[in-house]
This record gives C-alpha cells, sequence and structure tokens, in this order.
C-alpha cells in the first residue's frame, strides 16, 4: 500500500495541483475501497500538507497503522468499514495474536473441554455463571495478546443493523479504533461477497434514505 501510494503521488500530485490552481473553491477528494481504501489513506496522509482542505473517503479500509501515527490518527480521514468485515479488523499483529491463544487452547485439554462444555447449545440460554467464567477466561487469553498492531484509518465509522438485505435500518456510528484491538470474528468472516464495493454502496445508499425520511 505504501508503495502504491507513493508511486501514485510521484505521477500525478503535479498535474492535480495544476487542476486545483484553476479555481481556489477547488477542493480534492480521494476514495478508495479495500486495498485503495488503505493506498487511499496513505496517499492522502502523504498529500496533507500539499493539498489544503484534502478528504479520503475510505470503505473497508485494512488496517495501515498503528495508532499512534498517521494515517490512523488523521482526521481527515473517513473510513466506514463493516465490523464483520475481516479485511477491516485483520493485521499482522492480530494474527500474531490468535495464534498465540490457539497454542494456548491446544496445550491445556482440560481448559478446552470446560469452554466446549460451557458454551455447548443457545449462547443466548447461557448461565450467569457460565458468561462470567467465559469473561474470566477471555481476560486471562488476552494477558498474553501484546502483539503491535495495525488499524483502520482515521475516523472510523461502523456499519450495522441490516446491512445484508434485510428488513430494518442500516446504523452508521462512528467508534474508537479501541473496537479493534482484537480480532473480530464472525460467521461471514470467510465470505468475501460481504466485502465487495457494491454492498457497502447499496448499504450507505438504504442508510441515507433512511436519514432523508427521518
Amino acid at each position: 500500500m505504501l508503495a502504491g501510494a507513493r508511486s501514485i503521488s510521484k505521477i500525478t500530485r503535479k498535474t492535480i495541483a495544476n487542476e486545483l490552481a484553476v479555481d481556489p473553491n477547488y477542493r480534492l477528494v480521494i476514495v478508495g475501497h479495500s486495498l485503495g481504501a488503505g493506498i487511499a489513506a496513505i496517499l492522502g496522509s502523504i498529500w496533507l500538507e500539499t493539498f489544503p482542505g484534502l478528504k479520503v473517503f475510505a470503505y473497508g479500509c485494512p488496517c495501515v497503522g498503528p495508532p499512534d501515527a498517521s494515517p490512523t490518527n488523521n482526521e481527515s480521514i473517513i473510513s466506514v468499514v463493516d465490523i464483520k468485515d475481516p479485511f477491516s479488523t485483520l493485521s499482522l499483529g492480530h494474527i500474531a495474536d490468535i495464534t498465540i491463544a490457539v497454542s494456548k487452547l491446544c496445550e491445556d485439554r482440560d481448559l478446552r473441554e470446560e469452554i466446549h462444555c460451557r458454551c455447548k447449545g443457545d449462547l443466548c440460554q447461557m448461565s450467569d455463571d457460565d458468561v462470567q467464567w467465559c469473561g474470566t477466561v477471555m481476560r486471562m487469553l488476552e494477558k498474553d495478546q501484546v502483539s503491535e498492531k495495525f488499524y483502520p484509518a482515521g475516523r472510523v465509522f461502523c456499519m450495522g443493523g441490516a446491512i445484508f438485505g434485510e428488513k430494518g435500518k442500516v446504523t452508521l456510528e462512528e467508534v474508537s479504533i479501541c473496537k479493534f484491538r482484537h480480532l473480530i470474528l464472525s460467521s461471514y468472516m470467510m465470505d468475501v461477497s460481504k466485502h465487495v464495493p457494491n454492498r457497502y454502496e447499496s448499504a450507505l445508499k438504504k442508510f441515507w434514505r433512511d436519514y432523508n425520511v427521518a
């Protein structure tokens, strides 16, 4: 992504600067999806001082950097992600952490069996004791999950609600990047069709229609 952003900058910066100079009211907006969203976010950070007022809209943005560095902390970037979209919640640090947790479970047969016993069946019907026990185990596993992680860029808005065509409203909520501290597992995470750009487009169109009606 960094190499792609640098290449685009080298090829296009001068031409874009000349076009923007035609009218002082012109502003540059960069849009990307998936890998293109990551490149757009990095490019926007490279050009932040070159093109004042620049905005980046990144859809399904991958994890692009640590929390204390640009483009992660660049507020001129708006990232729209589905919390169940693995492309936005996955970095090498996340993989390292999940590997540590899996190794722990592989080594501890008793723990595996108790997790299976307490969590089998309908999770909504779990007892309070089982829920508290699971929380304790999660905190125990998290103590070893200290790998450096990357996060989506800029201000992050999570889509939720009826984003898969169900009845109901699509929601859009700004969240802290802390929400992406751990890999989020879901039944959709291996379904690449949930990541395609037209799904983001249709969900946001539905959100906009509902917003205007309200």
